[in-house]
């Protein structure tokens, strides 16, 4: 893989990139002054999702790929498919993605689904939606991964005018099907997880006279009139809430719960509200749950918690600019003990590793044994390099997650006790983040979610990078890209060759460490008892909200 192609999939990392910061700036402008709705008694058929990050927009078009705005917007918005719990992809509007070249991507239409006022969803309305996804005035930043089709600018952009007719790489073959045809290969799990997941499909009949101006500042899809879901949101604030009614003409059947509510809480609410019933339903990767409540949540008699299996990884970036030798950062990572940190703030419920590759993705290496705690050795390390400061390293840690703010003080110290000097800046999570693109920080820690069965778009970024695309630490070595490399040249379908790239990813992690995985969270998610056929998964969890009940 080129230069070109690799850096064109670093912002995929939108699960907590910094388009969090643009496009959330972009659709509060729509929404607010909004009170939140009266909390639900339990009289009516209402069911409150509780999550701990805001919304950001309801507006696909502004889709920053975190979990609460991309499942927001599903409700209403359907992709072109999602993954399951079992890491499967399942259709949605599209019935089928094939491909016998991994270039082309032939996009069937599923004939079933219907927009809510009964017009047919068709390849005009995915094409429709692609020409303004990544058209230059929507400016979405996370779309410059589009770089790679036939017809998109290096930056990923259409121009505003593009058509059909212009786009070498976008063809209608018929009115239930298209194709999008790369300019390099890619494997098609790649193409299924990076594109299609993120392609909530919008209706070209509704929207077409509007301007792109129009289109990425309307309130329209606050309270939008045709929908593809199984909900219509019919109020919301993004800060605080967003209220959906059931669609009876869903294409999967007529959802059994009348309303849905996506609350914005603090993570202390959550327990109290778990206890009175306010909150039905959490999902693990959408709300940050302070792990000194999991006993309270677990004594509970109306709800049901669910661990899910380790997903999240909480990440240490090191900044290779202002901690350039690698005896320093490999000091960094042996100075911190780990399990210690595992089993004293989240009670054991996930793992250590080093790198990305978790034991729930199907490429996790046994042989990657993480790097053990050994002070002594950090020392050595350090004595080695000639460390010397001047001034204590700046660590930036997210203000959302209590967890880590408490054991960010642990790992201070630890560092302290080998001779590292640090000071912890804590941050909202879209500061945090602009810290993190413009490299303003020496540490800087943060929770990031990758997809188990595609990992590569987020572990490329993460460790590859030019002096035009830098990634957050600003890390690049030869060997590394090669490594990178390997992983893109693996056949389809090849598991036990995907396992030996990534392993090689890991292993030189160690040795280079620009970053540090602090723990794999298994994350908590939870489920009300009166709630039936809900299962607080990391993916997939709304492709059956039709058929959600309350008893």
């Amino acid at each position: 893989m080129n230069a070109k192609t690799r850096n064109i999939v670093r912002i995929v990392c939108a699960v907590i990139a910094i388009v969090m910061a643009g496009s959330l700036l972009l659709s509060l402008v729509a929404c607010g002054g909004q009170e939140e709705p009266e909390p639900d008694n339990g009289a009516e058929n209402i069911v409150n999702i509780g999550v701990t990050n805001v919304i950001g927009s309801l507006n696909p078009l502004l889709l920053d790929a975190t979990e609460v705005n991309k499942y927001a917007i599903s409700l209403g918005f359907l992709p072109l498919v999602d993954l399951n719990q079992d890491l499967e992809f399942v259709p949605q509007i599209a019935s089928e993605i094939t491909t016998e070249d991994n270039l082309t991507f032939t996009i069937k239409i599923n004939p079933e689904v219907k927009w809510s006022d009964g017009e047919a969803v068709t390849a005009d309305d995915v094409i429709f939606t692609l020409l303004k996804l990544t058209s230059e005035g929507i400016g979405n930043v996370s779309m410059g991964l589009y770089s790679i089709f036939d017809g998109w600018n290096e930056s990923g952009y259409l121009p505003d005018d593009a058509a059909l007719e212009s786009v070498p790489g976008l063809n209608k073959i018929d009115e239930m099907t298209l194709s999008l045809t790369a300019t390099s290969p890619m494997p098609l799990t790649s193409f299924l997880n990076t594109y299609a997941r993120y392609l909530h499909v919008i209706p070209e009949h509704k929207l077409s006279d509007m301007s792109i101006t129009d289109l990425k500042t309307t309130d329209w899809f606050n309270t939008p009139e045709v929908i593809s879901g199984a909900y219509r949101c019919y109020e919301v604030n993004l800060d605080h809430f967003a209220s959906y009614e059931a669609n009876p003409d869903y294409y999967l059947g007529e959802p059994q719960i009348d309303k849905l509510n996506i609350k914005v809480v603090q993570g202390s609410q959550l327990l109290p509200a778990l206890r009175t019933g306010e909150v039905d339903f959490i999902q693990p990767t959408m709300a940050s749950i302070p792990d000194e409540d999991h006993e309270g949540i677990a004594a509970l008699d109306n709800i049901t918690p669910v661990y899910a299996p380790p997903v999240t990884n909480q990440l240490l970036f090191i900044n290779t600019e202002t901690i350039s030798d690698a005896r320093v950062r490999q000091a960094i990572n042996k100075a911190i003990n780990r399990p210690q940190i595992l089993d004293g703030y989240l009670n054991g419920n996930g793992e250590i590793i080093d790198g990305f590759i978790t034991s729930y993705s199907p490429f996790y290496d046994e042989s990657v044994i993480p790097t053990p705690y050994d002070a002594e050795e950090a020392k050595s390390l350090l004595e080695a390099a000639e460390w010397t400061q001047d001034d204590p390293l700046v660590f930036k840690i997210n203000s959302g997650d209590p967890t880590f703010v408490k054991a960010a003080n642990v790992v201070v110290e630890q560092l302290r006790d080998v001779g590292i000097e640090a000071s912890i800046t804590t941050l909202d999570i879209n500061s945090l983040l602009e810290s993190a693109n413009t490299h303003d920080f020496d540490l800087l820690a943060v929770q990031y979610t990758m997809v188990p069965v595609d990992p590569f778009p987020d572990v490329s970024w993460l460790v590859t990078g030019t002096p035009e695309f830098p990634n957050w630490v600003q890390y690049s070595s030869d060997e590394m890209n090669g490594y990178v490399d390997a992983v893109r040249a693996v056949a389809d379908g090849d598991t036990e060759g995907l396992i030996k790239a990534y392993g090689d990813i890991d292993r030189l992690v160690q040795q280079d460490v620009p970053v540090v995985s602090l723990y794999v969270i298994s994350p908590l998610g939870v489920v009300s008892n009166r709630l039936q056929n809900a299962t607080p998964s990391p993916y997939g969890f709304l492709l059956n909200v039709h058929e959600w009940q309350l008893n």
